[in-house]
């Protein structure tokens, strides 16, 4: 039985009434508890990892926040129609502040409800001396291709920013790099049970990387003992900054519900010897019939500039395949147990996945071991009927030129495109407060 929040039993009636297809509904807040916060959040349209009570976990340990979650119910029926996690730091003075991670879990469609539930919730705020609450709503704004032109825009959401602007929310701005909490700009896939579909849909760039990588031994295996120690010693180089503390806490708070997984990119060595001396084999016998057919002389029954062309790219090949067969070798001899060149990092939501580590040594490069990760996590979750992944952020610069645009590019192709998020708000509870805070406490 949900419990009401104690200090919002007397409920202003004339405030707290909106309508919903002509009937009045009057709303009061009451306290969740946190299976009842993720039974709704798994089921709303806005759900996201960020949403459960696994990620407050994780924020209370790594970031020091507390969590409340508090639902918004019909006062007649008790009938649960929005939900809010609400993450909370003391600020200054007695006063704090918070963070609703990807928003409330209303229909922001309906300009009325969105009304009610923030008049009601800066009533409640401001009795327990909240300054702000900062939300990131999951309201897509556009979905956009790898050049950034608009592929669909979101017809609703100028109506949703008027509604905000007069709730006295206080928007970030459309901004396109790493200003806001989390990123504004995501590339998603959508995923299905069929591992060759998944593929014949890539862009061919990406299949031929990934038809290269497997070619010449690249694995991908799940870490099924889920070890940190492991994973921080792969992928440390580039993450040094968060330490093994970061990995360490989204464990303990996603591992109890079996939502987070760890793969690895293994190149094996042994096969990668094989296939390169039987890619070398087949090329030889190819280039041979070429130089047959030049010497032949016979443009009638052949195209003997094509062949000289084809001649050329097949000693290119050829000499590439030598110093693979060198390398190979030492590498064999050097790691008979194989490589391990690139580690994934894997987060469940209740319809799709969230890739937040894909990680590839810089030695190992040429081998697209990245890629070959994407793809066979991909094909994993499809398989499980998950309905999307999300590959990771981007920058809003589609520039080409940009420093920005090779983790663009990295990450796309994979039939997927480029979701550009609402972005960030704060609601203004306390306004006088509130400007002390820019004006003194905000960090510049």
């Amino acid at each position: 039985m949900t419990k009401i929040v104690k200090i919002n039993i007397i409920i202003d009636i004339n405030a707290v009434l909106f309508y919903n297809d002509s009937k009045v509904i009057i709303v009061k807040i009451i306290t969740l508890d946190e299976r009842e916060f993720d039974n709704f959040s798994n089921s709303h349209k806005y759900n996201s990892y960020f949403q459960s009570s696994n990620y407050a976990e994780f924020a209370k340990e790594n970031d020091g926040y507390s969590a409340h979650y508090l639902g918004f119910v019909e006062d007649n029926d008790n009938q649960l129609f929005g939900a809010a996690m609400m993450l909370y730091k003391p600020l200054f003075w007695g006063y704090k502040y918070a963070y609703s991670p990807r928003g409330l879990l209303i229909d922001y469609e309906n300009d009325k409800m969105v009304k009610t539930v923030t008049q009601e919730l800066k009533k409640l705020l401001k009795k327990q001396k909240f300054i702000f609450v900062t939300i990131d709503p999951l309201i897509v704004a556009s979905e956009r291709d790898r050049n950034g032109k608009i592929i669909q825009f979101n017809n609703s959401v100028n109506r949703i920013l008027n509604n905000f602007k007069e709730c006295n929310y206080e928007h970030l701005g459309f901004n396109l790099y790493n200003e806001s909490k989390l990123p504004r700009w995501n590339v998603i896939a959508k995923l299905n049970n069929d591992g060759r579909t998944i593929f014949n849909n890539f862009d061919v760039k990406v299949k031929e990387k990934i038809s290269y990588g497997n070619s010449i031994g690249i694995v991908v295996e799940e870490d099924v003992t889920m070890n940190i120690d492991d994973f921080y010693d792969v992928v440390k180089k580039s993450y040094s900054k968060g330490g093994k503390k970061l990995f360490a806490n989204l464990y303990n708070a996603f591992n109890p519900s079996n939502k987070i997984k760890i793969f690895y990119a293994r190149l094996d060595t042994k096969k990668y010897v094989e296939n390169v001396n039987n890619l070398y084999a087949e090329e030889e016998e190819r280039n041979i019939e070429l130089a047959n057919i030049i010497q032949s002389g016979d443009t009638v029954k052949y195209n003997i500039q094509k062949a000289i062309n084809d001649k050329l790219e097949s000693d290119k090949l050829l000499h590439a395949y030598k110093k693979d067969i060198v390398v190979s070798t030492k590498l064999l001899k050097a790691k008979p147990e194989g490589i391990t060149c690139g580690a994934a990092l894997v987060i469940e939501d209740a319809h799709g996945v969230n890739i937040l580590v894909n990680y590839v040594d810089n030695s190992y490069n040429k081998y697209n071991a990245d890629i070959v990760l994407t793809y066979e996590i991909m094909k994993y979750y499809g398989k499980l009927d998950f309905k999307y992944i999300n590959i990771g952020a981007v920058t809003g610069n589609f520039d080409s030129s940009s420093k920005y645009y090779p983790m663009l590019e990295s990450k796309l192709g994979f039939n997927s495109s480029i979701l550009e998020y609402i972005g960030e708000f704060n609601m203004i509870i306390n306004p006088p407060m509130y400007r002390i805070y820019k004006s003194k406490y905000k960090k510049k």
